[in-house]
């Protein structure tokens, strides 16, 4: 009795022992997996992180697709982020010199200005990016400059966008908001899109969206900029100006009449899909969203006018970034990958031509045959993109509170205008 005991003992202790070599042996096999480098089998591993948003809207499958097909003994991992407050954690790491990923792509550059005081990001103009058909002379305008803060190329744009009035052609129509051409008749200032609001409408729901939920801080100095020519007072991101508070005045205006939608404070996406759905007549945010739109409710029947005052002052245009962290073994791979798939002209071109979102290679951009592209390019050229603070994304999380707050009559403009005024000023700004 005694030794079958014995020999029990054995047999459990073995079998505990094989089962713990081979759990073992499964997280090593996993992490070969997961991790960048190379993987167990010699093939080349690439991990690349992009905003969540940015997979199906910048064709990034096609663009892996497109790179494994041509170096088979490669693998591109996406492990997407679900929004900007992740970026925190890229840093984190990448200042102990680690890192799971070798290429992050973010919402906008400004948001990337953070890694640059901790020197995390490795210089594109120190390797080989801009040589052939990425040279810099192959970019659209100023491009590339929206991606270098003291002489450092510290990321590479793609999806080039700005602010603007998106519109239903029908609806202006309807209105008799055009001309005996049929031209668009567009509103030239604050009060008339207020007006146009009100006359839309009708006796209906509100069908003018303002950008005003997770995204107001773009919409803010888009607004800014188009009043001004710029968002500067003594050198520094101000709102207190005259023409802002009246602008900001005929907001508050048109929420109390019921002419704006306030359905972006709970939904970022909610003016986009209803002018998707044919039942917004003017969407001011980003203006990729007419050529977006036409999918769904038909050609000819979406464009793009100027938010008032950006024809002759500019807007808000701005890009995604691109980085590579230095943390990154595969920073040659990842310079391969960026030039070869993801500045592919003819996948931008498809990105455009589905979400409105422009070339940033001249290849691509001059493929793009729509009316609506002329009007952004017009703008584009006299814009200029968000404050380069290395805390500016404080103001970017915090400006959505802060002007709902002021649009639903909980705090007066004075009030409003200062506390912004003392969140700018309270910022880190130096990079």
């Amino acid at each position: 009795m005694f030794k079958k005991q014995i020999v029990s003992y054995i047999a459990i202790l073995l079998f505990g022992f094989v089962l713990l070599i081979g759990c073992s042996k499964s997280e090593e096999s996993s992490n070969d997996v997961e991790g960048s480098g190379t993987s167990s089998d010699g093939a080349k591993v690439l991990n690349v992180a992009p905003d969540a948003w940015m997979e199906e809207k910048l064709h990034l499958d096609e663009a892996i697709n497109y790179f494994e097909d041509k170096y088979p003994d490669v693998t591109v991992n996406l492990k997407p982020y679900p929004d900007k407050d992740a970026l925190s954690t890229f840093a984190l790491k990448w200042s102990k010199g680690e890192t799971d990923v070798d290429i992050v792509l973010t919402d906008g550059l400004a948001n990337a200005v953070q890694f640059l005081k901790q020197d995390l990001l490795i210089d594109f103009d120190d390797t080989n990016f801009f040589e052939g058909d990425t040279a810099k002379d192959n970019f659209v305008g100023n491009t590339l400059s929206y991606a270098n803060v003291n002489d450092t190329q510290f990321a590479i744009p793609i999806s080039l966008e700005t602010y603007a009035v998106n519109i239903n052609t029908e609806m202006f129509e309807e209105a008799e908001y055009v001309d005996a051409e049929g031209n668009i008749l567009v509103p030239e200032t604050w009060e008339e899109i207020y007006e146009y609001a009100k006359k839309l409408k009708g006796d209906g729901k509100e069908v003018t969206s303002i950008q005003w939920g997770p995204n107001a801080a773009s919409m803010m100095l888009a607004t800014k900029i188009a009043a001004d020519g710029t968002y500067e007072k003594d050198g520094v991101l101000s709102y207190d100006t005259p023409k802002m508070r009246e602008i900001l005045e005929i907001w508050k205006k048109g929420v109390d009449d019921g002419v704006f939608s306030v359905e972006t404070f709970t939904n970022k996406d909610a003016g986009r899909n209803a002018y998707n759905s044919g039942q917004m007549a003017m969407v001011l945010e980003t203006g990729a969203h007419a050529a977006e739109a036409v999918s769904f409710i038909g050609e000819g029947k979406t464009d793009v006018i100027p938010i008032p005052g950006s024809d002759i002052n500019g807007s808000r245009a701005f890009t995604a970034g691109i980085l590579v962290p230095k943390a990154s073994e595969e920073q040659e791979l990842a310079i391969q990958f960026i030039q070869e798939a993801l500045m592919n002209p003819d996948i931008q071109v498809a990105v455009a031509e589905e979400w409105g979102k422009l070339p940033v290679m001249k290849a691509g951009f001059e493929k793009i045959d729509a009316d609506w592209k002329e009007t952004l390019v017009e703008i584009i050229e006299i814009s200029q993109t968000a404050p380069y603070y290395s805390e500016y994304t404080v103001i970017e999380k915090n400006m959505p509170m802060h002007l709902q707050k002021y649009l639903m009559g909980d705090i007066d403009l004075d009030t409003f205008i200062t506390i912004l005024e003392e969140e700018i000023d309270g910022i880190d700004k130096d990079i």
